[in-house]
């Protein structure tokens, strides 16, 4: 009898730690991302606890590879890839400058506007999506040597914004879109098949018609110098959601909805995860005090979405519930000038279903507490088909911060022969 008790206490104390252990879960096993409870708390996470390895490459510096401004950093099979000014520099994954890639031009394989350029997963093929005034918008394809592959024509939906378009695979097209107009079909996204044909609609999942609501702000200068801003026309606008790879599907976010949704490769279209916002979820109909800094709710940020095999990282505006505001420097006409800023990163783990705010592990500079090479915080831009993340660090930031810390690893040997006026320094992160 004392051994059959004794069995079912253990199996209670499994059962019990075995809940803990699970994400939390709503209707139909969708995984819920608990922000409401952890909302006034954060901590300083070291980088060593979702990643198990970073290394820092220094970028050749030559008169041909010199980077642009605004440059976004991507790393994939073996070759980095900076972007910007719509051109693309590329480098070996030692650092060595290969070629750039600029195909802007008049040719039948060029194009005058880019709207959007993509690395391809797996492969470090380049995508370019071009923008046409006569609504022929195009996708060219080119190899990871920048030669042309391919071209496909994008087909306009009428009353619809249609935004980026991505391949899931070469069977499977997906366009981000949104309806112009109140009455008009709401679509959220669009799937073509290989010769773009449309496939499938995937309608609008439930916004509030006060989200679905713009209102203007106008900028108006006093005799002093001055700056207020000033309410202007509410207009009818929805945003198209942001698309995210992740192994054979895709993530699909916006802003109005407190849901991401997954579309699979056979193109079942489902919930992924909930955001439980409780309190801090925007219900009120009045708009005229809400902007990115202030308000009295927290929306997510749909441009930053890095997920690997254990995590999700998001950003969020937090407006008045900020617990660690932070000011950063920015150029203005009137020279650099101090910016106030009200967001936060976040990392939530789908195996416990833990969400934890980032703490800043210096004041003013966001992400991971570097701890692998004592390197300064680690934010991802962008994640590798096989879930390597880099950041990109400018020249005199790696200086800077090496002055004032102590670095160890390849770090400490790039900073010896540092200038600058040099290339950016690019980190590279295996996430687990």
């Amino acid at each position: 009898m004392k051994s059959i008790l004794g069995i079912l206490i253990m199996t209670a104390i499994v059962a019990v730690n075995g809940c803990k252990s699970q994400p939390a879960t709503e209707g139909g096993g969708v995984a819920v991302i608990d922000l409401a409870s952890e909302v006034g708390k954060g901590k300083i996470v070291n980088l060593s606890e979702v990643a198990s390895d970073i290394r820092y490459v220094k970028l050749e510096t030559t008169e041909g590879s010199l980077i642009g401004a605004y440059p976004k950093v991507f790393y994939e099979n073996d070759r980095i890839y900076v972007i910007s000014s719509k051109m693309i520099k590329v480098f070996d994954k030692d650092g060595k400058f290969l070629f750039t890639f600029d195909k802007s031009g008049n040719g039948p394989n060029e194009y005058q506007f880019a709207s959007n350029m993509r690395i391809m997963p797996y492969t470090g093929g380049i995508t370019v999506q071009t923008f046409s005034l006569d609504s022929k918008d195009k996708l060219l394809f080119f190899d990871r040597d920048g030669n042309f592959e391919k071209s496909k024509e994008v087909p306009r939906i009428k009353a619809t914004s249609q935004e980026r378009t991505i391949n899931l695979n070469d069977s499977i097209f997906i366009g981000s879109a949104a309806p112009r107009h109140k009455d008009s079909l709401q679509i959220f996204a669009i799937v073509y098949d290989s010769t773009f044909n449309v496939v499938k609609n995937i309608l609008m999942p439930f916004i509030p018609e006060y989200e679905q609501m713009v209102q203007e702000v106008m900028a108006s200068r006093a005799p002093d110098g001055t700056i207020s801003m000033l309410p202007g026309r509410i207009y009818y606008s929805v945003k198209p959601p942001e698309l995210y790879i992740f192994k054979n599907s895709v993530r699909l976010i916006t802003a109005g909805n407190d849901t991401i949704f997954t579309l699979d490769s056979q193109l079942n279209y489902s919930p992924a995860f909930s955001i439980n916002y409780g309190k801090y979820k925007n219900i009120s109909a009045k708009r005229d005090n809400i902007t990115k800094l202030d308000g009295d709710h927290i929306s997510i940020v749909k441009n930053f979405f890095i997920e690997t095999q254990e995590n999700i990282i998001l950003q969020f505006y937090m407006r008045n519930f900020c617990h660690e505001p932070y000011e950063l420097m920015v150029s203005t006409t009137r020279g650099l000038q101090p910016r106030r800023h009200t967001d936060c990163y976040a990392l939530y783990n789908k195996k416990s279903g833990k969400f934890t705010f980032l703490n800043q592990p210096v004041k003013g500079m966001l992400g991971f507490k570097e701890d692998l090479q004592d390197g300064p915080a680690f934010l991802p831009i962008s994640i590798s088909s096989d879930f390597q993340a880099s950041a990109l660090f400018t020249a005199s930031e790696i200086i800077d911060f090496a002055a004032k810390n102590e670095v160890k690893g390849e770090l400490r040997k790039i900073v010896k022969g540092l200038n600058d006026t040099d290339n950016p320094v690019i980190a590279i992160a295996k996430m687990r």
